[in-house]
């Protein structure tokens, strides 16, 4: 089901990790640009760029019990690589978190529907695009249909988004019709991040919080190399700073729709920093409680 690559600070077998990076390259459905099947190599590979200690949390990524147990083999088909992201999850012990790096967006459904299982989660996803499309590219498990599947899942305990910018007038009205917790890219620049993640996390209500990140939240002069990039977008400190307050509470991160073929590899270095700096936050508030 695995094939093994390496993340930099990854020394840890699966028995005896806290985090497991996993790699899901499934991009069948992508709609704009092609190639986020090789967003997981990108990222690991940009890993290799950083220093193990991260002054910010005093923490040395050295020192945790991280495995990175490489990418899945998923396929084409999109129904077929839900049930198998599904059951590669369900081979971790509880209480790992599970880091899991796309690939387009329709790798956070599934992951989502193994979480509730164990007992209920709440999403928080960083997009520019609502996801609400029942059907998109004559499938209902399109990368255009992650949040609406994601809303369907049993046990799901409450949901935001954050960073919106882009959908179909039909999305927007599903979105209002179901009363949705959802901010715009314009919020988040005339409220601020700090606010806006207020909001959101009283709207969520829940102690379990899945953290879901496509990269195209971001505006393309930070992430330019995704699939569907959208001007007008969160900057990098936004992003981070929303890491910083999610990953405590946290019990997985999916990083989704790195297309590293459009760039000089930036978006992926963001992407690996990011990846640092989830494990930090969460291993400082552990390290606390």
């Amino acid at each position: 089901m695995f094939r093994k690559c390496g993340h930099a600070d990854a020394f840890f077998e699966i028995d005896d990790a806290d985090f497991v990076v996993i790699g899901l390259p499934f991009d069948s459905t992508t709609s704009f640009r092609s190639g986020s099947r090789d967003g997981p190599d990108a990222v690991r590979l940009a890993s290799y760029g950083f220093e193990s200690y991260d002054y910010h949390y005093d923490v040395d990524l050295a020192d945790l019990k991280i495995c990175d147990l490489g990418n899945m083999e998923l396929g084409s088909d999109p129904r077929i690589a839900w049930e198998t992201i599904k059951e590669g999850l369900s081979l971790l012990s509880d209480g790992v978190i599970p880091i899991l790096l796309g690939g387009e967006h329709s790798i956070a459904p599934p992951a989502v529907e193994h979480l509730a299982e164990q007992g209920g989660v709440g999403v928080l996803v960083l997009d520019a695009h609502l996801d609400l499309r029942d059907e998109y590219g004559s499938t209902r498990f399109s990368h255009a249909c992650a949040s609406r599947r994601i809303l369907e899942i049993d046990g799901l305990q409450g949901y935001a988004s954050i960073g919106i910018r882009s959908g179909s007038r039909e999305e927007f009205d599903y979105a209002r019709e179901m009363d949705l917790c959802f901010y715009t890219s314009n919020d988040v620049r005339e409220m601020g991040i700090d606010y806006v993640l207020d909001c959101a996390m009283k709207r969520l209500k829940c102690e379990r919080i899945y953290l879901s990140l496509d990269m195209d939240v971001l505006d393309p002069a930070y992430a330019p190399a995704v699939g569907n990039p959208e001007p007008y977008g969160l900057t990098s400190w936004d992003v981070r700073r929303a890491f910083e307050r999610i990953a405590p509470k946290a019990v997985a991160l999916d990083i989704n729709e790195i297309t590293p073929a459009y760039d000089l590899g930036e978006t992926a270095l963001l992407g690996a920093s990011l990846v640092r700096e989830f494990i930090a936050a969460k291993a400082k508030a552990s390290q606390k409680s």
